[in-house]
């Protein structure tokens, strides 16, 4: 399943209709509720009020992620309409929001039943480019995460076949909630159409989810474990998150200034904080990186060293940072906290956060090179116990992930060889950020492909550039080769 900025694959023309979530009086029905939000949700808020303020625009354009699904048949204006609305009835993060007040975080939600969606005609398009910036540039005004609704749908209706679009603020969903989206989709507009129950599980509530997130983390003190991990890592870092370096050159400040409460203010942007976005977009690359018997070959020397892909695809990632001039391999990697199975079909933003260190220097085979990287997962593991902004709040710590590498498996989703083959892709919006990079890989049906974000312009884009392709080549000969004993110096 591809993992593709919004830009960068066309949709097919047709008639666009958007579909807007709405509740009949607004806010006036919606009830107070006592349930808190999740760090990653207030950090996200409190990112786009500061940006707010700064800038006197909203925030959104950059931190949305969505989903295209192509149906193969004509579309039905009332089988869609239900199912859409019956899938904000399945999910309750789309039926609440929360609101940045002065003695907090307030949360307001409606119940099941109370939403109906607005269907809004924009028209037919003949070609795509203007069909993609029309929807790009809805998308990226739907999804401030200050206002709700901080979605939209869309469907864009040819003769005999239609394609089904969503785009949701980062703080409702993550990657993997929307690898599921694209099934419970599909079976929802099935059911609709053709009268019927549909044939999902029941789910739990990301609210709840978070409501109990935040009980845990405020209990926590600084002598958790997840805080001492952290402090150690960045302590080893000259208390700064990890950067993409690959110049040989030392970018950590002065030691006076290293106190892990010292904040760095100019030029700072997240994928929360867009920052004034003057510059143009980042660069974006998707592709496939290695076919399913290739990926194969590669794990299968992974497990041979002790390992997993996910252990190899870092060890890889290493070795390709070392041969285009950089030192220890540092980078944040985010883990899932689907911890329980009531959350494993929820929607919502089950993520956190872990450091990773990854020293290569004096290792000259592949497989000494996977154990260390699987060693390191497993010591980092403590990290991802508290959202990192609990932890921030304990040490008094105020930078941002600048250099973060996902790994997800999607082979065990439901539908996912179809989606693989072309019937749904996740989305995601722009960035302008001029120090970050991303990149995600994803084990998918049809093998491994990699989608990755990074400057647009200067050093670092040519450096990123020169990386993924050394990256692509290092997997490819350890997978070619088959071999225990592959040598990487």
């Amino acid at each position: 399943m591809k993992f593709t900025q919004m830009m960068d694959q066309p949709v097919e023309p047709g008639g666009l209709v958007e579909w807007s979530a709405q509740t009949p009086g607004g806010f006036a029905h919606w009830h107070t509720d006592p349930r808190p939000t999740s760090h990653n949700h207030e950090l996200h808020l409190r990112s786009a009020l500061e940006y707010r303020w700064r800038t006197r625009r909203e925030g959104g354009r950059e931190s949305w992620l969505g989903l295209a699904i192509e149906f193969d048949e004509p579309m039905s204006v009332p089988a869609i309409r239900a199912a859409l609305t019956r899938w904000i009835d399945r999910h309750e993060v789309l039926r609440s929001h929360v609101v940045v007040k002065h003695t907090g975080m307030q949360r307001l939600s409606t119940p099941p039943g109370s939403v109906t969606l607005k269907m809004g005609r924009v028209g037919w398009y003949t070609e795509a480019g203007p069909l993609l910036d029309q929807l790009a540039g809805a998308f990226d005004r739907a999804t401030a995460p200050l206002q709700w609704p901080a979605y939209l749908f869309a469907t864009v209706a040819r003769e005999k076949t239609f394609t089904l679009l969503f785009a949701g603020d980062h703080s409702l969903l993550d990657g993997y909630s929307l690898i599921l989206a694209q099934h419970e989709l599909i079976e929802l507009y099935h059911a609709a159409r053709e009268r019927r129950d549909d044939r999902l599980g029941p789910v739990g509530s990301y609210v709840d989810f978070s409501a109990h997130e935040r009980r845990v983390a405020d209990e926590a003190d600084a002598d958790h474990p997840a805080v001492a991990a952290w402090r150690d890592y960045l302590a080893d870092n000259g208390n700064e998150m990890p950067r993409f370096d690959v110049s040989g050159e030392s970018h950590t400040r002065p030691a006076q200034d290293d106190a892990p409460g010292a904040a760095r203010e100019e030029g700072r942007a997240t994928a929360e904080d867009p920052g004034d976005a003057t510059g143009p977009p980042q660069s974006s690359v998707t592709m496939e990186l290695l076919d399913d018997d290739e990926a194969n070959r590669f794990t299968a020397v992974c497990s041979a060293a002790g390992g997993n892909l996910f252990a190899g695809i870092l060890a890889a990632l290493a070795i390709a940072y070392r041969e285009c001039g950089g030192g220890v391999f540092r980078a944040i990697t985010p883990r899932h906290t689907r911890d329980e199975g009531r959350w494993l079909g929820s929607l919502g933003w089950f993520v956190s956060t872990t450091p990773l260190r990854l020293d290569t220097s004096g290792l000259v085979a592949f497989d000494q090179v996977v154990a260390r990287a699987t060693g390191e997962l497993r010591a980092t593991r403590t990290a991802a116990g508290l959202p990192f902004l609990r932890v921030a709040e304990l040490l008094g710590y105020t930078g941002d992930p600048k250099f973060v590498v996902s790994f997800i498996d999607t082979r065990h989703a439901p539908n996912a060889a179809a989606a693989d083959a072309g019937a749904a892709r996740v989305l995601r919006s722009h960035s302008y950020a001029d120090d970050e990079v991303f990149i995600w890989v994803n084990r998918t049906p049809s093998g491994v492909r990699i989608s990755a974000r990074f400057p647009a312009l200067g050093r670092t884009h040519s450096e990123v550039s020169r990386f993924l392709i050394e990256f692509g080549r290092v997997v490819r000969e350890v997978g070619d080769r088959s071999t225990f004993a592959q040598r990487v110096d």
